[in-house]
């Protein structure tokens, strides 16, 4: 950023929830008038020195923080309410509307069906039963897309909804068409997500649904996970 107020045109493959969060945090940054180091400098004095660096908020305004922390978004919302009650200058935001963007930006990226353009991710409990039981994933397509036009890290957010958030059946389905279209890196990813994020009696239940779907082999590989456990 050359002088306050002033910046770069945001890239275009950013997705549109970090765009909106970077554009509201750029609106505060308007009303704080100070440049990145003085704004750090500033933040360090209030005691929220880490992640305030200068490049660390050059990232943050410039969309390329993939999980933002909201320490540091409540941080610099503060310090733009100071600075607004001084010169009488309106806020651009709330803290609510903030922390809403926030938390959406940090999200998963959606993937769309490429047959309904529908949202396939994430999936309610409720409904992956009836969606996934059939051994089928609607998302595989997508993802096959989302490899060529969005980040690995975009990517690895996906997996890791599905595999720490999803139902056993759903977590059985996706390993299951990620590897039938020559995804395995993919559906070992949503394995160690899985492992990681549960018990040995839920890791028995997706090795459950594995022979449900009969891919003995997976629900054998899996069935060994819950007994490590």
């Amino acid at each position: 950023m050359p002088r306050p107020g002033h910046f770069r045109e945001l890239d275009a493959g950013i997705p549109e929830e970090r765009k909106a969060l970077a554009q509201a945090l750029r609106g505060l940054m308007k009303v704080v008038g100070l440049s990145l180091r003085q704004t750090h400098e500033e933040l360090n004095r209030r005691g929220h020195g880490c992640d305030t660096s200068a490049s660390a908020l050059s990232d943050l305004l410039n969309a390329r923080i993939h999980r933002p922390k909201g320490q540091v978004i409540r941080a610099l919302y503060d310090l733009a309410e100071t600075a607004a009650r001084t010169s009488g200058t309106a806020m651009p935001v709330t803290l609510e509307e903030l922390e809403d963007l926030r938390l959406k930006a940090s999200e998963p990226p959606a993937l769309l069906c490429p047959s309904c353009q529908q949202t396939v991710l994430p999936v309610l409990p409720g409904q992956g039963d009836r969606q996934h039981g059939n051994g089928q994933w609607p998302a595989a397509l997508a993802l096959l897309d989302m490899k060529q036009t969005r980040s690995a890290e975009d990517v690895a957010g996906v997996l890791r909804h599905v595999g720490m958030a999803g139902g056993p059946a759903e977590v059985a389905a996706a390993v299951a068409a990620c590897r039938a279209r020559g995804l395995r890196s993919e559906a070992d990813l949503i394995l160690r997500y899985a492992q990681t994020g549960r018990d040995g009696r839920q890791l028995a239940e997706i090795a459950y649904e594995f022979l449900r779907i009969e891919d003995n082999v997976m629900a054998r590989r899996v069935l060994k996970m819950s007994l490590a456990h």
